[in-house]
Parts: structure tokens; C-alpha cells; sequence
């Protein structure tokens, strides 16, 4: 059995839940702060059973994602199924997922992305996304939207 590759990681920011909902589930936003970008099967904003799709660069998907759980302003689970993998996993085994909770200087996002251990790339997917910034990603699109809205 392989090393559980889980990455956990959360930040308290100074925005509102509802802003940062918007945000992660409007995939306009996707190129904005995702490590990765995704699409999304229509390009609305998603919701439970939505379709998400990560592609290379001849735009063949590698990466599906299926939202799983969806409770608007606090939680977003997206079971995720790569090509590569050679073994068929449980729809909540892989997942990519957002926790958000009311905290006193703004919200707390919670990010857990995992088990990667199943992909052959998982070490080096983990590496990355270990280093990465979505959170802070995220906060700085919503501090985009309000000085749009500010300057209207």
C-alpha cells in the first residue's frame, strides 16, 4: 500500500463565504486561481452532479472531476478520475475539495486535495500543489471583484 499523498491546507481571509462561493464555483474564475485550470461541462456555475474537465495541451482530457457535495457558502466536493490510473476508484476516494466557515477576521477556507497516492504522477502532483497558493489565489480574485464593483 502505497503512502497516503493528501494535501491540507487553510487560511483564514477577509472575505465574506458568499464571496468566496462565487468565486470557486463560477468557472470563469477557474484560470484565475486553480494550480491547474479546469473546465466546466457548460460553463455555468456549478453544482452538484456538475461535470469538471482538466485538459492537455491538445485539449484531450486527462482529469475528470464530478461534483459530489454541494452546500452553497460551506462546502464543495469534487470526486476526481484520472486516465492514467489503472484501477477504478470509489467516487469519494480522490477528491478536490473546499470547506468554508464564518471566522472572526473574515472566512476560513479549508482546502484538502487527495489521496494522490493512486496516481503514477502523485508525488510530483502532491510536491505541486503542496507549494501552491490557491487560497491566496482565491483571495485575490475576490478583492478583484469588489474593486470592479467599486470603480462601477
Amino acid at each position: 500500500m502505497n503512502k497516503p499523498l493528501i494535501v491540507n491546507k487553510e487560511k483564514v481571509i477577509d472575505a465574506t463565504q458568499q464571496e468566496i462561493w462565487e468565486v470557486i464555483t463560477t468557472p470563469k474564475y477557474f484560470k484565475d486561481w486553480m494550480l491547474v485550470p479546469a473546465k466546466a461541462e457548460d460553463e455555468k456555475a456549478i453544482e452538484l452532479g456538475s461535470k469538471i474537465y482538466w485538459t492537455d495541451d491538445n485539449d484531450m482530457v486527462y482529469l475528470e472531476g464530478e461534483v459530489i457535495a454541494f452546500v452553497p457558502n460551506t462546502k464543495l466536493v469534487i470526486s476526481l478520475k484520472d486516465i492514467s490510473w489503472e484501477q477504478t476508484v470509489p467516487k469519494d476516494s480522490v477528491t478536490y475539495e473546499f470547506h468554508l466557515a464564518e471566522a472572526k477576521n473574515g472566512t476560513l477556507i479549508k482546502f484538502l486535495l487527495g489521496d494522490l497516492s493512486i496516481d503514477p504522477e502523485g508525488s510530483s502532483w502532491y510536491r505541486s500543489y503542496k507549494a501552491s497558493d490557491e487560497i491566496g489565489s482565491i483571495e485575490k480574485v475576490v478583492n478583484a471583484i469588489r474593486k470592479v464593483a467599486r470603480d462601477i
